[in-house]
């Protein structure tokens, strides 16, 4: 190449870098010295999310449309006029108002989610330079109910916690596709997530879990309930409890879904799986006998019981959670034995419920125990679980061995209301023998009737359960003095179950048992699950059960229902309805029950209506 043409080549390149550097400082330049906002009014900053409802189809989460007031300071003539009118319509400090409306910005917030009566002052003024923008406010009708599990999502529509975070795409209706990164496939229509929660379940759930826990001051506390055949989570409750309403006012530690992210040693509970071992391995075990004077010593450790149990068989250990009957029946088994059989009940690994978050717990390998780690995991020692697997767990016994995995998502379905994905059983097989899981959960209504879970004794139904009373690990090594979790597992009714439920409470002030304090609520709790599932009474004669589930109100056709006297939630479902049918838009205004309603009851709707409810 000669050099006059290489020198050719060279000016074109640079002519060509020039032009292009020029183009873009101009328009660097316009950009900078334009007028126009560069956020419309009509495009959304937010998008609206799919419903979450239970599985009776009570909503617990929707997005409602607002208007959200911005400005562009540049346009205002006179930002103390600007920021008087406001201060009293937006219930802001004036002079915080007319700082920011003299911002050498063009786009600064002002308000977002206003009610309609504000945003309508406001577009009555008309003073230029406000602009008002339409967005979603995400609402959960039902407040404080399953909020650990629900989460929330923020003002910009997106999932932060639980449910809400873990389906986010799917709630707002948008994936990538697949195999191709940074390309964006055709966005789908929003879909809605319908729950396995029971929302009367839910509630008897929390609120007696929260008595229990207020009135022990206790730390936190959770409370499982599931469907034992299936796997369906029917209640998740914890204390104490947080609103996504108003999510930023609630620290970490009440936003955090105990049941799933915390482990802790389950003390007592653990017994029943180290006797299954026993019974797989040793079924002799139920032949012997053994002497509990209030201590038993092992590898030259003093190992203390409650008290002084005399002499016990099988049953009787499990019965009166004895330590030192349950030590001297441990000694025949091998600690491969007990690794496998903990393993196979899901120990050490994640249940796998589509929540986000959840620990694995810690069941380290048969290398790293010592010589009196056997003994220690099978009184619930140097082994840590979540509450959920816990509960797994004990499903499994309740399912004749069959371990069933517990699931929170009753079905996912689009706009059309097609199911994207619905439920169905999860097993991971026979994980103990049935004659086995049988013998157990009669070991566990010893416990009821003459042990330690006496208090969780029904008058109605048979019930079967294991006490747990654990010291707290420190952080220094050891165990914390005076600081205990107590749980309760338990099954109901025992003869044909219906429900596993699992109560843990983490450091009651006080000296508690998990009998003294956590069988309580799981009785409570069942006492009003069973009934309102239909299940009767099987040891004293009872009326029929109760009608427990939200039965939606049935909309005429293309006539505008009279919503007056509903509470928030019923009427939610109603204007969801609508919003289906009819593409209706609605607003709610103050907090109750509806009072008053735009349009009136019995208007005919054309469609696209914009429907407003009055609470109070």
């Amino acid at each position: 190449m000669s050099q006059g043409a290489f020198n050719r080549r060279v000016y074109v390149i640079g002519i060509i870098v020039v032009g292009i550097a020029f183009t873009y400082v101009y328009k660097m330049f316009e950009l900078h010295f334009s007028d126009r906002v560069s956020v419309g009014a009509g495009r959304r900053a937010n998008v609206r999310r799919g419903t979450i409802t239970d599985q009776h189809g009570a909503i617990l989460a929707v997005s409602i449309e607002k208007h959200s007031l911005f400005a562009n300071p540049e346009e205002i003539a006179d930002p103390a006029e600007a920021a008087a009118f406001l201060a009293p319509v937006l219930g802001l400090p004036r002079d915080f108002l007319q700082a920011r409306l003299m911002r050498k910005k063009r786009f600064v917030w002002l308000k977002r989610m206003l009610e309609d009566d504000v945003a309508e002052a406001v577009r009555r003024r008309a003073l230029k330079g406000l602009h008002l923008k339409r967005e979603y406010d995400r609402v959960y009708p039902h407040g404080t109910l399953a909020a650990t599990v629900i989460g929330f999502a923020d003002r910009e529509g997106r999932g932060l916690e639980g449910i809400e975070y873990r389906f986010d795409r799917e709630l707002a209706g948008a994936r990538r596709a697949r195999g191709i990164p940074g390309v964006r496939a055709e966005a789908p229509p929003l879909c809605d997530i319908s729950l396995t929660l029971s929302r009367p379940v839910q509630h008897a759930a929390e609120e007696a879990l929260a008595d229990a826990c207020r009135a022990a001051r206790a730390k936190q506390g959770s409370a499982l309930v599931i469907e034992a055949r299936t796997g369906r989570i029917l209640a998740m409750a914890k204390y104490p409890l947080f609103d996504p309403n108003a999510y930023a006012q609630a620290d970490d530690d009440e936003r955090r879904n105990f049941s799933i992210v915390d482990s802790f040693e389950p003390g007592s509970t653990l017994k029943v799986f180290a006797m299954a071992a026993l019974l797989e391995h040793h079924p002799a075990v139920l032949k012997a006998s053994y002497r509990c004077e209030g201590y038993v010593e092992i590898a030259d450790v003093l190992i203390n019981c409650t008290r002084i149990h005399g002499r016990l068989d099988a049953d009787g250990v499990i019965a009166h959670s004895c330590n030192a009957g349950m030590i001297q029946a441990m000694k025949p088994l091998t600690r491969e034995h007990l690794h496998d059989l903990l393993a196979r009940v899901g120990f050490g690994r994640a249940v796998g419920a589509d929540m986000p978050g959840e620990s694995e717990g810690l069941l380290r390998p048969v290398a790293g125990w010592s010589g009196l780690s056997k003994y220690s995991i099978s009184l619930g020692q140097e082994i840590s679980v979540t509450s959920l697997q816990l509960a797994a767990a004990f499903c499994a016994l309740a399912n004749d061995g069959t371990y069933v995995v517990p699931s929170v998502i009753e079905s996912v379905t689009d706009a059309d209301g097609v199911p994207v994905r619905r439920f169905y059983t999860r097993t991971r097989g026979q994980v103990i023998r049935p004659d086995i899981a049988r013998r157990l959960v009669s070991m566990m209504r010893g416990a009821v009737s003459e042990g330690t879970g006496a208090r969780a004794r029904l008058a109605q139904y048979q019930v079967a359960g294991k006490t747990g009373t654990a010291q707290k690990s420190s952080k220094q090594g050891g165990y914390a003095p005076n600081k205990y979790i107590v749980s309760f597992a338990g099954i109901a009714p025992a003869e044909r179950p219906d429900l596993c439920v699992l109560v843990v409470i983490d450091e009651p002030a006080g000296e508690f048992s998990g009998g003294d304090l956590a069988a309580p609520v799981f009785a409570g709790i069942v006492r009003r699950a069973l009934p309102l599932r239909g299940v009767k009474a099987a040891l004293v004669p009872a009326a029929e059960p109760r009608a427990s589930v939200f039965a939606p109100p049935r909309l005429p056709i293309a006539v505008m229902p009279d919503l007056r006297g509903m509470s928030l939630s019923e009427a939610l479902w109603v204007l969801v309805e609508l919003q289906n049918r009819y593409g209706a838009t609605f607003a709610i205004t103050g907090g109750g029950t509806v009072h008053a309603q735009e349009p009136a009851a019995n208007t005919a709707l054309s469609g696209k209506e914009r429907i407003t409810l009055f609470l109070k």
